[in-house]
């Protein structure tokens, strides 16, 4: 969306100058592109329940008369849009530089792009698509009509303009706008540009913005002076990455902010339609607003909150721009309610397209249980209960924990809240509390949760402790217990799992805190209570002690838990409220704990703990109440891996073996008699620079078939009755998983978990080829990736793992009716395999359809039908269909290699 539409016309491609919408918008149903319950209960809910809270906050004026639709807004609206204004610039490209299409523009073109920070402009990846592009851009300020020339209704020339350079070299990342992208570019520019025209924030926020609610876009169509569209505007269809609008815009408007009716930064403007188009290729749209009057233009903006999920997840993955995407994330405000506080945080992803990454992020739900810890004495300290408990209801559906432990509240309020989540904004909790006698006590301490997200039970402690809480103890001041009501213990885990992953204890020791005898007579309790539930059940999970106290749990109390190989932490909010204490056991199933900028770490062992500095509570509760929740993301463990000090030492153990070492390459090993070194290393002859994946298989089927025929050899020695990985596979697995960088197939490409190599190695490498596996996160030689992922395929083929149903996995899976000696439907199951669609972590419902998946391989349907209704974590995405592109593309070339193969006699 350039001032000048290109004129230049290339074969195969589509009008050039266009910008494709990210979204297909074929349903328009809110949040349509992720399941109803990704991040939340219900997303259409939710939404609602925000739109609600908005219009709330613009106390709803009594409207005499209307005409037609009444789409007036606050007139505070006017001020803030003219303020947001003057930090909105146009984007000058000159002639002579390549285009987003990779075409040279003699002509040059212009966009929008405006100030999100002292030293940041946002605009388009299309606007400002490399570096190049960016140094010779310039950013033009207050190209705008006076408004003395606009009251005395004069025309002018052109206006006195602010021009500044860009500084790519210092800050540039980007999003490409085709192959998945998101379409945004971020790029440095001088300090005295936000010092004189301010900024505009950045927020996340997935609700922001409701169907039939106005934007409001401040743009330089054309290139032309600045103009703001104010009417005909209204949002026709909203989901987890775009919204879709109708707003006048042209060419030139690309990079222009989207402002919702309370004046925030709802998205990022980057294509649009006109009329005539919606209603050719997305028939869905409506066609009129609600007042009955045409569409005209659709517009297609992308969240800012889904462009922050990208930042994070860059950060996390250690991409070349990590430490640009973390700067950027410092002036990103709030939360994103359908990801929690914590967003992206620990959720893990392999898409390598940004839209479906972030998609993934948001479906990512399930690999992570979030827990807040809050005292809410305050509710009742004074007058105003019931608008206490709504500003309480609204801070708890923002910070979007699966779990609420509420110390200090009376059921009453507990029953308020739980009703205000669910009519209110959707979100399905349950309750129960710690006291058996809660319902006549003036204040309690309650668990409530969401059963769509975790499973929750109460547990009994052992006897030999279950009176102790509440026996007199002489000794004491006033010869009264330690506790008033003994503490309650909750088992959580995954919903629907048997499986507990973590104990939770919530207490409030706020009545006793000047009490220096019962306090540490509670933590000695409260750690002989843990030793013995440990004592009896062996292995009892991770436990979480955490409340209003400074943590109880001393060191010297807890080194008891040591001798059962459970390691103690802390965090406290040394300022205003809740610390939490956390027992990590030798079997953990957390990989670790995400904690905000609030807490203070008193322990953190082999750094569980990360304490996420731009992350703060404070934003929703200080002007709530004089405390404020302490909150947590556990984050699991990947399915069939451990990450424990246990498993740790399994690994020390190995590596200790005289002739080992967990560096070294996992040699093939030589059948007994045979030479000790062969006439011809498989590897002999391998090539790859500068091919792409096609032609890297094609220009070494000879040193590949040597290598399939040294792992068969091998592993015969261990299965009599081998399933031996074939060609086909190597080829099905190289089109979906080999990395491909700019230069062709990359020996050191990083992929989105973080694996280093041609092909990902599984971060559990050594659990399926040894000790002797390489690091899978480290850079390797290329033989040694190939041979170790060899290897690794070989192995999920036949190595025994569990056993499910009656089948061994994997090795019966391929050995079922139908796939059974049919290798291309064996490749396609190998890829599946390593896609996860056998964990059962990845199912809503925690349970692999085997059946369904078996018979549709061997029917040959398509992945994206095979799995569609399962509760599969991408189920309805475009990440299935898009890996069955990639299986399809494989299975043709290699037939087509095979034909021609035998026309040229080659053997």
């Amino acid at each position: 969306m350039v001032t000048k539409p290109y004129t230049a016309r290339s074969r195969n491609r589509p009008d050039i100058g266009t910008v494709p919408f990210i979204s297909e918008w074929r349903n328009l149903s809110p949040f349509a592109d992720v399941p109803a319950n990704a991040g939340v209960t219900n997303a259409a809910r939710m939404l609602e329940g925000w739109t609600a809270t908005r219009q709330k906050a613009l106390r709803d004026t009594h409207l005499e008369a209307e005409v037609g639709e009444w789409n007036t807004v606050p007139a505070s609206l006017l001020e803030l849009l003219s303020k947001y204004r003057r930090a909105v610039a146009r984007i000058v490209v000159p002639g002579g530089q390549i285009d987003f299409q990779g075409i040279r523009n003699d002509g040059g073109w212009t966009g929008t792009g405006f100030l999100v920070a002292p030293n940041l402009l946002l605009t388009n990846h299309h606007v400002l698509n490399s570096v190049a592009v960016a140094g010779s851009a310039t950013a033009e300020f207050d190209y705008e009509w006076p408004s003395d020339k606009l009251f005395a209704n004069a025309g002018t020339t052109e206006p006195p303009t602010v021009r500044l350079e860009l500084s790519p070299t210092r800050l540039f990342v980007t999003s490409p706008v085709t192959g998945g992208g998101l379409d945004y570019t971020f790029v440095w520019i001088s300090e005295k540009a936000a010092e004189r025209f301010g900024t505009i924030h950045m927020e996340r926020g997935s609700f922001m913005i409701n169907a039939y609610e106005p934007t409001f876009v401040i743009h330089h169509p054309r290139g032309r002076l600045k103009e703001v569209s104010l009417d005909d505007t209204e949002l026709l269809a909203v989901n987890s990455l775009n919204i879709l609008y109708a707003a006048d815009t042209d060419y030139g408007s690309s990079g222009a902010c989207v402002f919702n009716r309370n004046g925030r930064l709802v998205a990022l403007h980057h294509a649009r339609q006109t009329g005539e188009a919606l209603k050719t290729y997305y028939p869905d749209v409506p066609h009129q607003l609600s007042d009955g009057r045409p569409v005209s233009v659709g517009n297609e903006g992308v969240k800012i909150s889904a462009i922050a999920l990208d930042l994070e997840s860059r950060m996390r993955r250690g991409d070349k721009d990590a430490e640009s995407a973390a700067e950027i994330l410092e002036q990103i405000e709030g939360p994103d309610t359908l990801t929690g506080i914590f967003g992206a945080l620990g959720r893990r992803s392999t898409s390598r397209q940004d839209a479906d990454r972030v998609r993934e992020i948001y479906l990512g739900s399930e690999q992570d249980i979030d827990i807040g810890f809050w005292n809410l004495h305050w509710l009742f300290d004074g007058a105003g209960a019931p608008g206490k408990v709504e500003d309480a209801v609204t801070a708890m559906a923002d910070l979007n924990q699966d779990i609420w432990c509420l110390t200090d509240v009376s059921p009453i309020a507990v029953a308020e809240i739980v009703k205000a989540l669910g009519e209110r904004f959707g979100e399905k909790f349950e309750a129960q509390f710690s006291e058996p006698d809660a319902q006549v006590r003036q204040l309690a301490t309650a668990v409530i949760w969401r059963p769509k997200m975790v499973s929750c039970e109460k547990a009994e402690w052992p006897d030999a402790v279950s009176d102790a809480w509440t026996r007199n103890v002489p000794e004491l001041e006033n010869q009264g217990p330690i506790f008033q009501a003994p503490p309650g213990l909750f088992q959580v885990g995954a919903p629907d799992a048997c499986e507990k992953l973590v104990n939770v204890v919530p207490i409030s020791l706020r009545a006793i805190r000047s009490d220096e005898m019962r306090r540490r007579l509670a933590s000695k309790l409260l750690v002989r209570a843990i030793d013995l539930v440990v004592a009896g059940l062996g292995n009892a999970g991770d436990w979480i002690v955490g409340g209003d106290f400074d943590p109880p749990l001393a060191h010297g109390d807890s080194d008891a838990l040591r001798t059962r190989d459970y390691e103690p932490m802390a965090a406290s909010d040394t300022q205003r409220g809740c610390a939490v204490n956390y027992l990590r056991s030798p079997s953990s199933g957390i990989r670790n704990v995400f904690v905000t900028a609030d807490l203070t770490l008193v322990a953190n062992k082999g750094d569980f703990f990360e304490v996420v500095q731009n992350r703060t509570v404070d934003r929703f509760t200080r002007k709530l109440a004089d405390s404020r929740p302490a909150v947590l993301r556990l984050s699991l463990d990947v399915a069939g891996e451990k990450t424990s000090e246990q498993r740790l030492d399994e690994i020390l153990d190995a590596t200790l073996v005289p002739g080992s070492s967990p560096r070294s390459t996992p040699h093939l090993q030589r059948a007994a008699g045979t030479a000790a070194q062969p006439a011809q290393a498989w590897s002999d002859g391998l090539t790859w620079r500068g091919l792409n994946k096609l032609g890297f298989l094609s220009a070494n089927r000879g040193p590949l078939a040597r290598l399939l025929a040294e792992v068969a050899a091998q592993q015969r020695r261990q299965y009599s009755d081998l399933s031996p990985l074939t060609e086909v596979d190597l080829w099905v697995i190289t089109f979906a998983e080999a990395g491909l960088g700019a230069g062709g197939v990359d020996p050191s490409f990083r992929h989105s978990n973080g694996e280093i190599g041609l092909y990902p190695l599984p971060n559990n490498i050594a659990f399926w080829i040894g000790a002797g596996a390489p690091p899978w996160n480290q850079p390797m030689p290329i033989e040694n990736n190939i041979e170790s992922y060899a290897l690794y395929l070989d192995q999920i083929r036949n190595k025994s793992v569990a056993t499910v149903g009656g089948r061994t996995l994997y090795r019966d899976l391929f050995r079922a009716p139908g796939i059974a000696g049919a290798p291309e439907r064996q490749a396609r199951l190998l890829a599946g395999i390593v896609h996860g669609y056998f964990v059962s972590r990845n199912y809503r419902s925690r349970s692999v359809p085997f059946d369904r998946i078996l018979s549709g391989l061997a029917a040959d349907e398509p992945v994206d039908r095979i799995l569609a209704g399962t509760g599969y974590v991408h189920d309805g995405t475009t990440i299935l269909s898009n890996r069955q592109r990639n299986i399809d593309a494989a299975i043709a070339a290699f037939r087509s290699a095979g034909s021609m193969q035998s026309e040229t006699g080659l053997a």
